[in-house]
């Protein structure tokens, strides 16, 4: 004798019939609720915001950040979905590794806002110079910034390398021979000799970005992008730019 499949039959013990039409219901809008959840979310369109905006941007973030502002948390859900189908940075940052320069901290900013370059002494290599060209090309940013710090222990290694023609372990030699024209410059200057290096290698990098680049050049010739300098003051915490 086969089993009556009747939904009162049907009903699992212990389950009234009022409860498990509820239940049937729930379901039933769940799988309709599903395949609209599951769409992926749309990626964010590249920025709006002119360079001088995203200038203006940055350097509003660094003034949160001095008056101890907390920083921006987790994204809510629906910002983290955009940002896992793409992402449209407003600037692009080439900064110094040195762990107390973190620029997404300097400038107050959140996942997806800054497309950030870091390397020892924020040199203009091919990776960095490569890395920009996909901010500027790619990805829309208007503003791409050279950022240097006070006391950099790059630009002290450069010192020592122009000066004394100091020994350096691994690659570090090879890696520091960019900086040392500004070193030179610094010595000749007289002065902080490791701040002097530190922002004749700012401008220095930023010229280079311009000059080396086919895709950032021809944008800041065409007064499409801008590329700027700007320098860390650690003592003060304050960003500054560079004329």
């Amino acid at each position: 004798m086969r089993p009556c499949s009747c939904i009162p039959c049907a009903t699992p013990a212990g389950l009234g019939r009022r409860s498990f039409f509820a239940t049937v219901a729930s379901a039933a809008t769940l799988a309709c609720v599903a395949p609209a959840m599951a769409q992926p979310a749309a990626a964010p369109a590249h920025t709006a915001l002119s360079a001088d905006q995203a200038l203006a941007a940055l350097m509003d973030g660094n003034a949160r950040f001095l008056a101890g502002q907390v920083p921006p948390g987790a994204p809510d859900p629906a910002r983290r979905a955009m940002l896992a189908a793409g992402q449209a940075p407003y600037a692009a940052v080439l900064g110094c590794a040195d762990s107390r320069a973190a620029p997404e901290l300097l400038f107050h900013a959140g996942l997806g806002e800054i497309f950030v370059v870091r390397n020892a002494g924020n040199m203009a290599d091919t990776a960095a110079i490569g890395s920009l060209e996909y901010a500027v090309a790619v990805l829309g940013v208007k503003l791409v910034m050279v950022l240097g710090h006070e006391r950099c222990g790059a630009a002290s290694a450069a010192v020592s390398l122009a000066r004394d023609d100091a020994a350096l372990p691994g690659h570090l030699r090879d890696m520091l021979l960019p900086m040392l024209p500004a070193a030179l410059a610094a010595l000749r200057a007289g002065g902080d000799l490791v701040d002097g290096t530190v922002k004749a290698n700012i401008r220095r990098v930023a010229a280079r970005v311009v000059q080396q680049s086919p895709v950032i050049g021809p944008a800041v010739a065409a007064g499409q992008v801008k590329v700027v300098g700007a320098y860390y003051d650690l003592e003060e915490e304050r960003v500054r730019l560079l004329a």
